[in-house]
């Protein structure tokens, strides 16, 4: 069997992995990997990097895109599942987040609750920068096993899968896995022109910035070990550690409504700075202040989701991570969400692999390719649906809040929603915890059972 993954983000490369891993008699399959951003080191201080000045050029293998990220306990047991040197690096190199520290921007700490997953060993959040875990899974997979060529068109219509690139080459598969993010070029081959008219990407109407500060991490975080997230009238911020403590690297964001989708993504820093102090100015929190003073970056990204899909996979294509379901920033899920499609979609097709390699199964693989498309997509679209659901309700409101009676009561639906989980689950769920409490092994496993295979 050949395999062509588009992108080498966190979806892709973890995939690549696992289907080294599961399927059978590995060495009998192709696995390729295509990338069309060849890799260049982050600049800390935000400098402009002309190359990806369009909105369209930002992609889930984009390693500049966003900045830190948690992944929950539950991904980071996954990643030592799915290989255990990417397990050791990644937390070599993140910082271990023990608590989710939640403020109001008049100063008053709302809840400290524990990131832990109660495991016979226990795992937390690890904090790090986006492209950290990028830079793991590159060191893990090895650069010789990713192709720097950009696909252009995936042609679904014939008896294969055809990827054609922008040097006018092309080539045929028997699988395609489109992990290309959220413009993703196999998505628009599966959906045509529905692709733009139904699915194509949707602004949230909320736009996000940050990066990284070289500084001593502050005692708000050290104290707990805690990612600390504030909500205000103007929108919330948010900051921890992305290193270990001796690299003094302050991570920081900010994610505020707006109604139109910035022209571009380099705007002047001052301009930020400016931006900031007027959302976040009066906020009672001195490590927010010292951040906006410090801070250099220069981008700003816009929020995207991608509308529910009716399927994942056609014609001998699957799609993967922001591909199949592009999340919300705040909804602290998108890494964590790739990593569990990858693994699932693995452990499928493995499964449906090994049974149509068994003589008398009936099974072709072309139709366990099919079947691992439909069960990747029972078990977790309703999931990812939900988080986008879940992480929507955090907005509360399509306005800014300029009553202060209007903001108490925001603070006490946030108050409710993190001390009393009953209450808080009718409301919105927690997106920060309940979703790390799912194994995707058991999972597929109980999928099987139940359809029978």
């Amino acid at each position: 069997m050949k395999i062509i993954i588009v992108g080498a983000g966190v979806s892709g490369l973890s995939t690549y992995l696992q289907l080294c891993k599961v399927l059978p008699a590995v060495e009998s399959h192709t696995i390729l990997v295509y990338e069309s951003q060849k890799p260049r080191e982050p600049a800390p201080s935000g400098a402009p990097d002309p190359s990806l000045s369009k909105l369209e050029d930002l992609t889930d293998s984009t390693i500049v895109v966003g900045n830190s990220i948690g992944l929950a306990a539950n991904s980071v047991r996954l990643l030592k599942y799915i290989d255990t040197r990417l397990y050791e690096i990644f937390k070599a190199r993140g910082y271990v987040s023990q608590t989710y520290k939640f403020k109001t921007a008049r100063g008053h700490t709302l809840a400290v609750t524990s990131t832990g997953d109660n495991g016979s060993t226990e795992e937390y959040t690890i904090s790090c920068p986006r492209y950290g875990l990028w830079e793991c899974l590159h060191e893990v997979v090895g650069e010789d096993k990713i192709r720097y060529r950009k696909v252009v068109e995936v042609d679904l219509s014939g008896e294969k899968p055809i990827v054609k690139f922008a040097d006018g080459g092309e080539e045929d598969a028997d699988l395609v896995v489109g992990a290309d993010g959220v413009r993703s070029v196999v998505k628009k081959a599966m959906f045509g022109e529905e692709n733009e008219r139904k699915y194509a990407p949707r602004y949230e109407g909320f736009c996000g910035v940050g990066a990284f500060i070289d500084v001593d991490i502050p005692e708000a975080i050290t104290k707990q070990k805690s990612m600390v997230f504030t909500f205000g009238p103007t929108g919330s911020f948010g900051y921890c550690s992305a290193a270990p403590l001796r690299q003094r690297k302050l991570g920081w964001w900010s994610n505020w409504k707006t109604p139109n989708v910035p022209d571009r993504n380099v705007v002047d820093t001052e301009e930020i700075r400016r931006q900031l102090r007027e959302r976040h100015g009066t906020w009672e929190d001195p490590v927010i202040q010292s951040i906006i003073e410090k801070m250099t970056t220069d981008r700003v990204y816009p929020i995207w989701t991608t509308p529910n899909l009716p399927h994942w996979g056609e014609g001998g294509a699957v799609l993967l991570g922001d591909a199949a379901h592009t999340l919300q920033a705040t909804s602290g899920q998108g890494a964590v969400q790739a990593l569990e499609d990858s693994v699932t979609f693995s452990l499928l097709l493995s499964h449906y692999v090994t049974k149509a390699e068994t003589a008398d199964s009936g099974l072709t693989v072309e139709e366990g390719i099919i079947l691992s498309a439909k069960g990747l997509y029972e078990i977790r679209n309703p999931r990812v649906a939900t988080i986008r659901a879940r992480a929507r309700n955090l907005y509360v409101t399509k306005k800014m809040i300029n009553n202060v009676i209007v903001e108490y009561i925001y603070y006490c639906f946030l108050y409710i929603w993190t001390n009393i989980p009953l209450i808080g689950n009718l409301v919105a769920g927690n997106v920060f915890k309940e979703f790390s409490e799912r194994n995707a092994e058991e999972q597929v496993k109980e999928y099987l059972e139940r359809e029978g295979h």
